[in-house]
């Protein structure tokens, strides 16, 4: 026996200890290598270097591990799928699949291990299609080949047919396995909650035997994503109800739960939350600050939002700075963003193309053209950032806002991009404001084109034909939006009680005190015509 095997031992040890965290991990990983390779135990069993191939692929170096790998005289199962993770470590889905496909072809059988690792690679990756996602291919050697696929295998297979949309397969999956991990019934809640199932996900979440922190994010997550933001506010109250749930919220479950409550406009549920946050010490770190300005600007309360800005200034983040400078324009303080904008750049911190959309709003809400026009058109020299369509739509809304409705009409036709129901909204809403019947027919006719779903824009163009009060172009618009059967969306308005969000429709009847709610206006009614 080679002199040097004696150590191995130790040796697999000081591999297996090798980390990002550790100095000088990389030149001692290839010093090893090199050892490796010198003293001929690349030849004497694979631990050692099927070791050292996993702590390259997790110092972030699959070249290294590559070369190693084809330096092994003998690629077993073992070095393969270690292989092949460390590609998928890197995000190399192609490679790791490949590794795999080799393994197949070259009479290697894999194991449930290898199999897992293959399917890792086959999803999240983005660049599979669902009809030549190669998962499909590998569970069909799973199913011909007679292997029995343990949990991890099933749950990396509900993954890769959930991503490809094919939900039924996943659920068949998922049905027909023995045994099922709090990862499995959390992979198959992921898959509902992104693919818009949130009911369905959550008569899953009801069945399942535990849940763990991830099951009611998922959950409030997919809630959110779906506009349901009451939803996942009422999930929230249940999981910090202390006879409810022995479950903790973590700081995901408050990044989710503040969206929650910015989607609402929830201000009393939101200072409640943040209240919550304060309490258990969920932000020493800042991190929490961005998700707090965004909910508080949303809410309505830019003052709040300003204090926590401001509390830590060593802790902000482009996020933090896009955030406020957002909220302001939001609330309409147009100096207040630009001039967070100026002390942004000040401290070295480059806006991206989000930032430029908050300052082009300011722009917008504040009237200043001039100042609007000159950030837009310096954008690519100045920040390197080419304007996208959001960019174009602050400018049809500033230059609308103004009436300088030709030349917001001129940089439509001339835009880099399709124009899209957002643009032309927007410009019709500045036709209406202004009269300009010539170009909000124009307008008018492109939304209903883009999105004939949608009434808004005919009903817009109604308002501009009354408000021109010429009624023979109303009532032939009347009458074509009669033999569609268009209807008019109604208006629809909520406000926060004592924590519970009330949402009144108009014409509606189905609030539960709708009774109540009239006779009191009734006799607000009477009152006011007696006085």
């Amino acid at each position: 026996m080679h002199p040097l095997t004696l150590s191995s031992t130790a040796l697999l040890r000081l591999i297996k200890s090798l980390s990002p965290a550790v100095r000088g991990a990389h030149l001692s990983a290839s010093c090893i290598h090199c050892l490796l390779l010198k003293a001929g135990l690349l030849h004497v069993g694979a631990h050692l270097p099927t070791a050292l191939l996993s702590a390259y692929a997790a110092l972030g170096s699959p070249d290294h591990a590559r070369r190693l790998f084809d330096e092994m005289p003998e690629q077993g199962l073992v070095p393969r799928t270690a292989m092949a993770r460390a590609h998928v470590a890197s995000g190399q889905a192609a490679q790791a699949i490949a590794v795999f496909g080799d393994m197949v072809a070259d009479g290697v059988f894999p194991d449930n291990v290898a199999l897992a690792v293959a399917l890792g690679a086959c999803h999240g990756a983005g660049s599979w299609t669902a009809r030549r996602n190669p998962g499909k291919m590998i569970h069909a050697l799973i199913v011909t080949s007679g292997i029995e696929p343990d949990v991890f295998v099933s749950t990396e297979l509900i993954r890769v047919y959930g991503e490809c949309g094919e939900l039924a397969v996943s659920r068949k999956v998922f049905d027909g396995m023995p045994s099922r991990s709090t990862i499995t019934w959390n992979a198959m809640l992921h898959q509902y909650a992104r693919h818009g199932k949130v009911d369905t996900a959550y008569e899953l979440f009801l069945a399942m035997p535990r849940r763990d922190v991830v099951s009611w994010n998922t959950v409030m997550a997919g809630y959110c994503v779906a506009g349901r933001c009451r939803e996942a506010l009422g999930l929230f109250r249940q999981m910090v109800s202390p006879s409810s749930c022995a479950v903790h919220p973590n700081v995901p479950t408050m990044s989710t739960i503040l969206g929650a409550c910015a989607g609402a406009g929830c201000l009393e549920t939101g200072i409640w939350v943040h209240a919550y946050i304060e309490r258990n010490r969920m932000n020493d770190d800042g991190y929490l600050d961005r998700c707090l300005i965004d909910m508080y600007c949303k809410c309505g309360s830019i003052d709040n939002a300003l204090q926590v800005f401001e509390k830590a200034p060593r802790k902000r983040d482009l996020f933090s700075w896009t955030t406020v400078i957002c909220g302001l324009a939001m609330h309409g303080r147009a100096t207040d963003a630009l001039r967070m904008f100026d002390m942004m750049q000040d401290i070295g911190i480059c806006p991206d193309d989000v930032t430029l959309v908050g300052v082009l709003n300011a722009c917008a809400h504040g009237g200043l053209v001039d100042e609007g026009l000159a950030y837009f058109y310096s954008m690519e020299a100045k920040f390197g950032i080419t304007p996208k369509i959001e960019h174009y739509g602050c400018m049809i809304d500033l230059l609308g806002r103004v009436g300088r409705l030709r030349e917001a009409y001129s940089m439509i036709r001339t835009m880099p991009m399709d124009p899209n129901t957002v643009i032309w909204g927007a410009f019709l809403s500045a036709c209406k404001v202004h009269g300009n019947m010539e170009l909000g027919k124009i307008a008018a006719e492109e939304v209903t084109r883009l999105d004939p779903d949608d009434p808004w824009g005919r009903v817009m163009l109604s308002s501009m034909y009354a408000k021109a009060q010429d009624w023979i172009g109303l009532a032939r618009e009347r009458r074509e939006m009669n033999s569609m059967q268009v209807k008019k969306t109604p208006g629809c308005s909520s406000i926060e009680l004592k924590g519970e969000v009330h949402e009144f429709v108009a014409g509606g009847s189905q609030h539960p005190q709708y009774a109540e709610i009239c006779s009191v206006l009734q006799d607000v009614e009477a009152q006011t015509n007696v006085g």
